[in-house]
C-alpha cells in the first residue's frame, strides 16, 4: 500500500485539514468572547481537543484510503464515469464516520454511553451532508492537481531530455560529418607535397596531429569560446600556409573584451577551407583572407571576405562545409540567426556575414 501512497501528498492533505479545523476553532473562539452566550459554557479545551482527535484519528485513515483508491484508479485509467460514482460513494463514507466519530466522542466526554443515537448519525450525516461533499470534494481536488502538476512537468523535464538528446545526436552527427570533410582535403594537401618538399609534408602531419588532438578534446562541446575557436583556426591555417607558401595572407582581427564569448565549434575553419578551394583561379594567384569578429549589441558578427573568385551563380553554393555550418546554426539557434554569402561588387571577391546571439 506504501506504493499508492505519495507521503509529501498525504502531508499536503493533512495541511489542508488542519487550517480548516484551525479556522472552525477560531470560530468558536470568535463565538465565545464575542457572539453567542450559549458558547460561554463550553469549554473551549474540549472543542480544540475533539477537532484535532478527529482529525488525526478519522480523517487521516480516510486521506490514506481515499489516496490508494485514487493512485489504482488512475493508475488503470479508470473511466471518468467510474471515478465519479467511486468518490460520490465515498463521500458519503467520509461524512458517515465523521459523524459516527462526532457522537462517540460526545458520549465519552460526557461519559454517558446512553446518548450515544444510531438517529443521531443518520441524522448529522444528512445534516452535514453538503459540509462533507465540500470537504471530500477539497481532498479529491488536490489529490488530482497534485498529480496533474507532477505529471506536467515530467512531461516538461521529458520534453527538455529528449529535445536535449536530440540536439546532441545532430550536432554529433554533423561534426562525424564536418571531421572526413576536413580531414580528407588536409590529407590531399599532404599528399601533394610530398613529392615536392618532404620537410614541408612533415611539418604539415605534425601540425595536422595537433589540430587533431584539439578535435578530439572538443568532440563533446558544441559551443567553445572566440579564444579557443581562434587556437584551432590558427593549427588548421598553419596547415594551409606550408600549403600555399608565399601565395597566401591571412589577416584576424579581434574586439576586444569578446574572446570567452561563445560560438559553435569549428564555425570559422569551413568558411576559410571554402575561401582557399574556390578563391584561387587564374586571375587570383595571390589570396588575401580577412576575418574580423566584433560585437554588436547583443549579437556576435563573423565577416570574412576573399579577394579570390567571386561565386558562380550557376553553380549552387550549398557545398558540404557551408551545408554543415547552416544546419549546425539551425539546430543550436533555431531562426535566430543570420547567414549571408555573397559576392563583392566588382569582382573583389567573396565575403560571409554570420550573426549569432550571444549566450
Amino acid at each position: 500500500m506504501k506504493n499508492y501512497i505519495d507521503k509529501k501528498l498525504f502531508f499536503i492533505l493533512m495541511g489542508y485539514v488542519i487550517a480548516y479545523k484551525i479556522v472552525i476553532i477560531l470560530r468558536v473562539i470568535l463565538f465565545w468572547f464575542y457572539e453567542e452566550k450559549s458558547f460561554k459554557n463550553i469549554e473551549l479545551l474540549t472543542i480544540i481537543i475533539r477537532e484535532l482527535t478527529g482529525a488525526i484519528f478519522i480523517v487521516a485513515p480516510i486521506v490514506c484510503l481515499i489516496l490508494f483508491l485514487t493512485k489504482i484508479m488512475i493508475g488503470y485509467n479508470y473511466k471518468w464515469s467510474y471515478i465519479i460514482i467511486i468518490h460520490f460513494m465515498m463521500s458519503w463514507i467520509y461524512g458517515f464516520f465523521i459523524s459516527l466519530f462526532g457522537e462517540i466522542y460526545i458520549a465519552i466526554s460526557k461519559a454517558d454511553i446512553t446518548s450515544f443515537s444510531g438517529d443521531k448519525i443518520i441524522y448529522n450525516l444528512i445534516y452535514f451532508s453538503s459540509r462533507d461533499f465540500l470537504g471530500y470534494v477539497g481532498f479529491v481536488s488536490i489529490i488530482y492537481s497534485y498529480y496533474y502538476i507532477n505529471r506536467s512537468t515530467k512531461m516538461e523535464l521529458q520534453k527538455a531530455y529528449l529535445s536535449q538528446q536530440l540536439l546532441t545526436m545532430k550536432m554529433e552527427a554533423l561534426k562525424s560529418q564536418l571531421n572526413p570533410h576536413f580531414l580528407f582535403n588536409t590529407l590531399n594537401s599532404i599528399s601533394a607535397l610530398i613529392k615536392e618538399d618532404q620537410k614541408k609534408a612533415q611539418d604539415m602531419i605534425m601540425y595536422l596531429g595537433d589540430l587533431l588532438r584539439e578535435l578530439l578534446i572538443l568532440k563533446d562541446e558544441n559551443l567553445i569560446t572566440v579564444d579557443k575557436e581562434l587556437t584551432i583556426l590558427n593549427k588548421y591555417l598553419d596547415i594551409m600556409k606550408i600549403r600555399f607558401s608565399d601565395h597566401l595572407s591571412i589577416d584576424i582581427s579581434i574586439e576586444k573584451e569578446i574572446e570567452n564569448v561563445l560560438i559553435p565549434t569549428m564555425i570559422i575553419q569551413p568558411i576559410i577551407e571554402n575561401s582557399l578551394k574556390h578563391g584561387y583561379s587564374y586571375d587570383v594567384t595571390n589570396l588575401k583572407v580577412q576575418l574580423n569578429i566584433s560585437k554588436r549589441e547583443n549579437s556576435l558578427r563573423l565577416h570574412i571576405v576573399n579577394n579570390g573568385k567571386a561565386l558562380d551563380l550557376q553553380k549552387p553554393t550549398n557545398g558540404m562545409g557551408l551545408k554543415n555550418i547552416k544546419d549546425r546554426l539551425q539546430t543550436l539557434y533555431d531562426a535566430n540567426f543570420d547567414f549571408i554569402l555573397s559576392s563583392i561588387p566588382n569582382n573583389k571577391g567573396v565575403e560571409t556575414i554570420i550573426t549569432l546571439p550571444i549566450v
